[in-house]
């Protein structure tokens, strides 16, 4: 199980990939779904390292 906070992360990141599968999207729709993926997957890496206190952050 993940933590909480991770959880909460992945599904938003879950979220955004399913809003970028829409083919009816606009240039700059795309790319600030694709600017929050970006920036969504550096901070679940960063949480994953560092989220607990400054240690990784393990499945519970």
């Amino acid at each position: 199980m993940l933590c909480a906070e991770l959880e909460r992360m992945e599904a938003q990141f879950d979220d955004l990939l399913t809003a970028l599968e829409n083919p009816n999207l606009t240039e700059q729709e795309r790319r600030s779904l694709q600017d929050a993926y970006s920036r969504l997957s550096c901070t679940i890496q960063d949480h994953q390292k560092h989220g607990h206190d400054g240690g990784p952050c393990f499945e519970e």
